[in-house]
């Protein structure tokens, strides 16, 4: 998803895009290029969702999509009106990736603040023999149009939308509401799916919405919530969504003169409850994040920037907080997950002078202002039922929230 930083495991490239045309396997062994074949033994060969940008920067981005059959496909990209085109695939140890259906193809070597398009070439493969390939038909998507992004841009605009919950049908209503032309990109935070249970799920909760409305020209990226955390192919989730380089679901990003921290939030209860069964850690996670956090906050892209966001599913919560919002503080710390972000991550990021953090998670709608040595910075909690236009510029980030109904629950400017 994001501007590239160049350092190191801040740089923005899902490294994950030369690997993911392997398939996905479930808990039951059935892989999701199994159950695509299955389903589509009797129709045409065809792109079948995406393509979508992820990575997007200053000089690359990732385009991934599936197809219905099994096949080699390629990602052809020129300059906007122009007519030499280069040829890109995916290869890894050697191998380009082929006889597969999910496709994440990496393109490096772009030039900033210019406008691209390409298409999708792909042919079929009938059969897959040790020394012989049966092709059958050939198939091209019409072009696309994206636009590398700006290193010097003194505005940054984007749309959030968070706790969605499988509901396509919100999230394009939602979508529909926002000023998308004048967005660079949408993050999801979190909770977008729950329970991730069915190989298809991430395209039908809310990737296939995206590229309907903007995905094929613009990128989204996902801050992982605790619901994208559970269901026996949780650990699947990065086959689809490819935000950092070194595969990581936090990260850090500049977008000219705006940089945004990505946080991954981790389960709401602790590590220990019956319902993991013993199968997490994220504590542990949390303070990985937080060694990470203080080598972000002292290098000088972070503290170049003009403006400074932050993003994360669970917000933080301490005991002082009440005395803005009391009954959302005694519900948000009666949480495992609310309360350590908030031991670990305020005293760190009250001293780096953060312009905004947008939080969601509680499903309704909250504001804490600056507190003096409690939270020194504005924190926005997005409910489950608005969308977020958020303008990142030199007089400041302005926030608008509107929910389904088209009532205006904030607009103004931090």
């Amino acid at each position: 998803m994001a501007l590239c930083v160049g350092m190191g495991p801040m740089t923005v490239f899902a490294e994950r895009g030369s690997e993911d045309s392997h398939s996905v396997v479930s808990g039951s062994g059935v892989t999701v290029e199994a159950n695509s074949a299955r389903n589509a033994a009797q129709q045409n060969y065809s792109v079948n969702h995406g393509p979508y940008l992820q990575g997007l920067c200053y000089d690359g981005v990732i385009v991934v999509f599936t197809t219905s059959h099994k096949g080699f496909s390629k990602v052809e990209i020129r300059k906007r009106g122009q007519s030499e085109v280069r040829v890109c695939d995916s290869r890894k140890d050697g191998l380009i990736m082929a006889n597969n259906t999910h496709n994440v193809i990496r393109i490096d070597g772009l030039e900033p603040a210019t406008d691209y398009e390409y298409r999708i070439v792909s042919t079929k493969v009938e059969d897959f023999q040790p020394y012989k390939v049966t092709f059958g038909e050939s198939i091209s998507t019409p072009w696309y149009e994206f636009r590398t992004f700006d290193p010097k841009a003194r505005e940054f605009n984007f749309v959030v939308l968070n706790d969605i919950h499988d509901d396509a049908k919100k999230c394009d209503k939602l979508l529909s509401m926002q000023p998308m032309d004048k967005a660079n990109m949408v993050f999801y935070v979190g909770d977008i799916m729950s329970y991730f249970s069915s190989p298809d799920q991430p395209y039908t909760s809310f990737i296939d919405v995206s590229v309907n409305r903007f995905a094929k020209h613009k990128p989204f990226a996902v801050v992982r919530g605790n619901h994208e955390t559970r269901g026996y192919l949780a650990r699947t989730y990065d086959q689809f969504i490819h935000n950092t380089r070194d595969g990581k679901y936090y990260g850090f990003y500049t977008f000219g003169s705006t940089a945004v921290v990505m946080l991954d939030c981790g389960e709401d209860k602790p590590d220990t409850h019956p319902v993991y069964a013993g199968f997490v850690a994220f504590d542990e996670y949390r303070l990985e994040q937080i060694e990470w956090l203080k080598g972000v906050l002292k290098s000088k892209e972070f503290r170049r920037a003009k403006n400074r966001i932050v993003l994360l599913h669970i917000p933080p919560a301490v005991e002082a907080m009440k005395q803005q919002d009391e009954k959302a503080v005694k519900d948000m710390l009666e949480w495992h997950g609310n309360v350590h972000w908030g031991q670990i991550l305020l005293p760190l990021l009250n001293k780096a002078d953060i312009d905004l953090m947008i939080s969601a998670h509680q499903h309704s709608f909250h504001y804490f202002a600056p507190q003096k040595g409690v939270i020194e910075f504005p924190l926005v909690i997005n409910d489950n039922h608005s969308a977020m236009y958020v303008s990142s510029n030199d007089d400041g980030i302005s926030v608008k929230v509107t929910n389904q109904s088209g009532k205006e629950l904030m607009n103004r400017k931090f």
